[in-house]
């Protein structure tokens, strides 16, 4: 069960920081769809300079690197809980069995949601800013 603890914690770590860094990359990609908004007529020099600003930071942004990055991550969590998943279940005699148990799956579920929700979050609102400097 210590291995199993060890587990949870390292799934929890690097989980809890992939999510941080999802937050923030969708963050970003609000806040760069409201400056390509305010900046889409590109009536004057300013609003031009503003977007090509933001078809640089969209490009920053929005590459396959980053879509990689974020499923390779999401795959290590997923396979390190359902790991520890496995390595529990050996020790279903142990009287802290239940309680591992149930950590490992709430969070598994939490995580994989959460991450999705996320992804699935700033993937939609990068097509959006694309939609919108595509037309412009």
């Amino acid at each position: 069960m210590n291995l199993v603890g060890l587990m949870l914690s390292l799934a929890g770590l690097v989980g809890s920081f992939f999510n941080i860094q999802l937050s923030q990359w969708l963050r970003d990609l609000m806040a760069l769809r409201q400056k390509v908004e305010l900046n889409q007529l590109h009536a004057n020099e300013a609003q031009q300079k503003a977007i090509v600003e933001c078809r640089i930071e969209f490009r920053k942004l929005s590459n396959n690197d980053t879509y990689i990055i974020n499923f390779a991550v999401l795959a290590f969590v997923v396979f390190v809980l359902v790991n520890g998943l496995l390595m529990a279940s050996t020790s279903s005699a142990d009287a802290l069995y239940p309680y591992v148990m149930t950590a490992l799956v709430v969070f598994l579920i939490f995580f994989v949601a959460m991450s999705l929700w996320l992804f699935s979050r700033g993937n939609e609102t990068a097509k959006s800013i694309r939609k919108v400097l595509d037309g412009i």
